[in-house]
């Protein structure tokens, strides 16, 4: 495992490598990164499988996938290291999950599973922590999601980027701020590392994540189209756009989906009326949107 190269199954460079999985976790050193739900990793006995014992643990956001198995390596003697603005939902798993039923207890039967992680004690703040690793801010996924940039040049992304093909097969990818999800694959198509590393993909060359960054750009293109197309001189309610959207890219009629796209959907709205856009008003008790 430590001495695999790039382009195999569990990769590696001198210091630096990661356990493909559901959710990939990186190692440098003695840090693993995102020990998120991965089905390779023996949790029981992790040093089994990463070859070593971590001292650090560092998350990039607070959602469940990414620090699942966080607890684990704290009970091991690994200090915890999250963004500042994360560390909730990380240490209170219902955080979330409260946060997308608008602070309301849901019935058992609309979380998905990604709701379900383990939550974790935060020792620490990744913005106040010396380590030889970079923070790299990579903000629109969540409102304070970073990267990690390893001395020889990966950057550990988490959930900034996805795959060239993310949008073509889920049809709608999940970010909350759209203004600056694109800032942050602008700034991804500029990166000065030498591989990039998704949370949810296999590595990239600086070249084929910058193609990544353009492709997901397209996708988010392609839903601001979608959802101005909904829009009329009428208004159309949130739920509705909702709706017509989520039937127009065919996704799949699940909680898992619907809770995704309603957010993207949402983030879309928002960022139409910051820029002048779209418009809103409060009517019948339905929030309705239209074209400015």
């Amino acid at each position: 495992i430590r001495n695999c190269d790039w382009s195999s199954d569990v990769c590696s460079s001198d210091l630096t490598y990661f356990v493909p999985g559901l959710t990939n976790v990186g190692v440098y050193r003695d840090y693993a990164i995102d020990p998120g739900k991965n089905e390779r990793v023996d949790w029981a006995d992790p040093e089994k499988t990463f070859g070593r014992r971590f001292s650090r643990v560092l998350i990039t956001h607070g959602h469940h996938d990414h620090f699942w198995h966080a607890a684990d390596l704290r009970g091991r003697g690994a200090r915890v290291y999250a963004p500042r603005g994360e560390a909730p939902s990380i240490e209170d798993a219902s955080v979330l999950t409260k946060g997308f039923f608008q602070w309301v207890k849901p019935p058992e039967g609309m979380k998905p599973w990604y709701f379900k992680g383990n939550p974790c004690k935060v020792d620490g703040f990744v913005d106040g922590e010396e380590m030889p690793l970079k923070v790299v801010p990579l903000a629109g996924h969540t409102d304070s999601h970073v990267g990690y940039m390893t001395p020889d040049g990966v950057l550990m992304a988490g959930d900034a980027i996805a795959a060239k093909d993310a949008w073509e097969k889920a049809g709608i990818v999940y970010n909350t701020d759209i203004f600056r999800t694109r800032q942050t694959l602008k700034a991804i198509m500029d990166t000065d590392a030498d591989r990039v590393l998704p949370a949810h993909a296999g590595p990239l060359t600086r070249e084929e994540a910058a193609e990544a960054a353009e492709a997901n750009l397209a996708g988010i293109g392609r839903l601001e189209r979608l959802v101005t197309g909904v829009l009329d001189g009428r208004g159309v309610s949130t739920e509705d756009v909702v709706c017509n959207v989520s039937r127009a890219l065919e996704l799949e009629d699940t909680f898992n989906v619907h809770l995704v796209a309603e957010t993207v959907v949402r983030a879309m709205l928002h960022s139409l009326y910051d820029e002048g856009a779209a418009d809103y008003e409060l009517k019948g008790h339905k929030v309705l949107w239209r074209n400015r």
